[in-house]
């Protein structure tokens, strides 16, 4: 959507356009001299810190922000992709500047985020340049009223709840983060609108991820000098979740033909991402990764056939295997086949007592639902108890938040928020599925893919655990956006091709035309034949045949 704003409209002159552009200029020179200068003050009169450190970066991407509002996304998305509140307690970015671990911290009265600021920063610089340029530009997508209507039930909790008398500060702690939700959708689907934008988008996240993983190797062998089941994680419960996207993403760049550099940077990943998942000990996220995999690998019966009946039998024997092998197995190879014991009704000791607080927890849930079904207890109350359960006061919102996040929107927001969750998620998977089979089979494929897949394990592991903190919800709120958009990236023109060496191909040459050594006659050599599945067998050689005998009659015709 796009509409001219009700103001007197005058193009500028070139002098008018060159005093401005100077003007600018000077005022972002000033600005950084003048940083520059506060910094050099600070780090001379306490010494050099990281916290000074932090400040620098903090105030250059504020700088980045009004200097281009597409900088904001990028550096939201990475920023907070990039922390961790239990293994990496001291970063700044989603922690508030009143937190005291942290090494932004400014003061005890400051209750705001960098991530909250940045998002502030970069809707004012969006805003502020449609004001400048006198005309509006937001496209709403198909997910925007879903996302306005659960934020309205939100909204409309947040305020039941305190009404009812409950503690104001605990209810903003409870929705504060499922705001990230819409506003980084909104963001993401009107700013990014190019595939260059878009893949630099995805190399944030897969970057940002990776970092963590790194971050999570470390840890182990500093901290729990490599013994990973001394402790039950390392990080925060979702944390796992934001794995299996780094996963899926390595899988779809590889059937769907991603850049080399895709291909070579995140296997090499990989192997570090999979040993701090396998650190987390989060039996949800095992399952919901096999279900992505599984998505995946039954996609292929469409898109590769031949390599679908290798894949598939391959990786079911080699999974029946294992499960075979370390079924009993409680070390830290057999955590995976734990968590499927523990789907099928055969939990270890741990996971039995695990699942026993969450049959508690859901009973009380139900209880609360069942108590006031249209409204909820509102956000801010305690739900009420009445099976008692397993003492877990050091997690100190054990009394508002519970481990299911389903319905713990419906026991704290009432019905409409529910419907309106499941209508916001339904809509992302139909969208989104809708784009995985709509864009070119490609990098936006793989994208379209790895982000629908990142919701539906999201909520999917909501069922089972804590997922709606801060960085979950910024990353989901994001993909949607990607989603929300992808179709109309997809579909504006390919901007015009630049040759670094004289030997590439052209990019929209035909297929027989693309290589020097390729016969005139439109032959291809054995090695760039085309796949013959999932093309039928007598289709196939019909195909061949009419092919044939239209190279003979051009051959006739030439000769004449």
């Amino acid at each position: 959507m796009a509409v001219d704003a009700f103001l007197p409209k005058r193009v500028p002159t070139v002098t008018e356009y060159m005093r401005r552009s100077q003007i600018a200029w000077w005022l972002l020179f000033l600005g950084l001299l003048g940083l520059s200068g506060v910094v050099g003050f600070l780090m001379n009169s306490n010494g050099p810190s990281w916290s000074v450190i932090a400040w620098i970066i903090y105030f250059v991407g504020i700088v980045a922000i009004f200097y281009n509002p597409r900088y904001g996304v990028y550096m939201i998305l990475g920023f907070t992709l990039m922390g961790d509140q239990v293994m990496l307690y001291w970063y700044p970015f989603t922690k508030n500047f009143s937190s005291a671990e942290s090494i932004m911290f400014l003061s005890r009265a400051v209750n705001l985020s960098p991530l909250e600021s940045y998002m502030v920063f970069t809707l004012f610089s969006w805003f502020g340049r449609m004001a400048m340029e006198r005309r509006i530009r937001f496209r709403a997508g198909p997910l925007f009223w879903p996302a306005a209507m659960f934020t309205f039930f939100i909204t409309v909790g947040l305020a039941y709840g305190v009404s009812r008398g409950g503690a104001f500060k605990i209810a903003l702690w409870e929705v504060r983060s499922i705001y990230y939700l819409p506003i980084a959708l909104i963001l993401t689907g009107n700013l990014i609108q190019t595939r260059d934008q878009l893949n630099k988008l995805i190399w944030i996240m897969a970057l940002a991820i990776g970092y963590k993983g790194l971050a999570g190797v470390f840890y182990i062998g500093i901290a729990l000098n490599w013994d990973i089941g001394s402790v039950e994680q390392i990080g925060e419960h979702s944390l796992s979740i934001h794995y299996n996207a780094f996963f899926i993403l390595a899988i779809t760049v590889w059937f769907y033909h991603d850049s080399v550099l895709k291909r070579l940077i995140l296997p090499i990943l990989t192997p570090f991402m999979l040993y701090s998942f396998l650190a987390n000990h989060r039996r949800a996220g095992f399952l919901t990764l096999g279900l992505g995999i599984g998505i995946v690998v039954s996609m292929l019966y469409r898109e590769n056939r031949k390599l679908f009946f290798t894949l598939a039998p391959t990786g079911l024997v080699v999974f029946l295997a294992y499960l075979a092998a370390f079924w009993n197995n409680t070390g830290s190879i057999g955590m995976i086949a734990r968590a499927v014991r523990s789907v099928v009704g055969q939990p270890t000791a741990r996971d039995a007592a695990s699942n026993v607080y969450r049959d508690l927890e859901n009973i009380n849930s139900m209880f609360n639902i069942k108590s006031s079904p249209i409204f909820g207890l509102g956000f801010g109350n305690k739900f009420h108890i009445v099976a008692p359960m397993p003492d877990i006061s050091f997690f100190e919102w054990w009394e508002y938040i519970t481990h299911n996040s389903i319905m713990w929107i419906w026991m704290e927001a009432g019905v409409g928020a529910f419907f309106a969750m499941l209508l916001l998620t339904g809509m992302t998977m139909i969208v989104g599925g809708r784009a995985v089979w709509n864009v070119p089979r490609g990098p936006l494929r793989a994208v379209a893919l790895t982000a629908t897949l990142y919701v539906f394990m999201h909520f999917t592991y909501a069922y089972a655990d804590m997922s709606w903190e801060g960085i979950s919800m910024t990353f989901v709120g994001t993909m949607m956006g990607l989603i929300n958009s992808i179709e109309l990236i997809a579909s504006r023109p390919l901007p015009a091709q630049v040759k670094r060496w004289p030997w590439v191909p052209d990019r929209d040459a035909p297929l027989e035309k693309r290589w020097p050594w390729v016969p005139d006659s439109g032959v291809l050599p054995p090695y760039r034949q085309p796949k013959v599945w999932p093309m039928p067998v007598p289709a196939y050689r019909a195909a061949q045949a009419s092919r044939e005998a239209a190279r003979r009659e051009a051959a006739r015709v030439s000769q004449h």
